[in-house]
């Protein structure tokens, strides 16, 4: 039972930590100029009387002599009201603007290069659901034959190690 459990922490921890590298990889990416070619806002759906809206920026760039468009703006997809998806449109006034491109893939571009409310909450989210196997497997790993008090100690100590310097 213990190996079981030992593998589905491995896998928890493998996958939040591709998770974290898929939505903050951007923070490497290379940067370029391009050219806004249109720029609205859509409405999505409707979810009980609730409209959903989108902004949508299209744009082109080149890298190394190559021209790529595109239409993301941030690295998840992103729907608001009516008036935030406008304010991210205004944002940009000018024709030119600055692109994050992967340089691995130069046709994978953003425009903003931010954390948005709904990238805090998934990670949140994740997380919280990895807390209590984390814990878990601490006290599985770390805490064998071992009593409560002697894991409160240890846990307290650590923590004074990490804040006190």
């Amino acid at each position: 039972m213990f190996k079981v459990f030992v593998a589905y922490v491995l896998f928890a921890s493998a996958l939040a930590m591709f998770v974290i590298y898929k939505y903050f990889r951007f923070f490497f990416w290379r940067k370029t100029e391009g050219e806004i070619l249109d720029k609205r806002v859509e409405r999505v759906k409707e979810i009980i009387r609730y409209e959903t809206y989108k902004p949508v920026i299209e744009y082109k760039y080149q890298v190394d002599g190559k021209e790529y468009k595109s239409n993301r703006i941030f690295i998840t997809p992103f729907e608001s009201d009516y008036n935030t998806a406008e304010k991210i449109i205004n944002d940009f006034n000018d024709k030119k603007v600055l692109v994050y491109y992967n340089p691995l893939n130069p046709s994978e571009s953003i425009l903003k290069r931010n954390l948005h409310a709904g990238m805090v909450v998934m990670l949140i989210a994740l997380f919280g659901i990895m807390l209590p196997f984390l814990y878990q497997a601490f006290v599985e790993v770390i805490g064998i034959g071992t009593s409560k008090e002697d894991i409160a100690f240890f846990v307290r100590n650590l923590l004074h190690s990490l804040f006190d310097n």
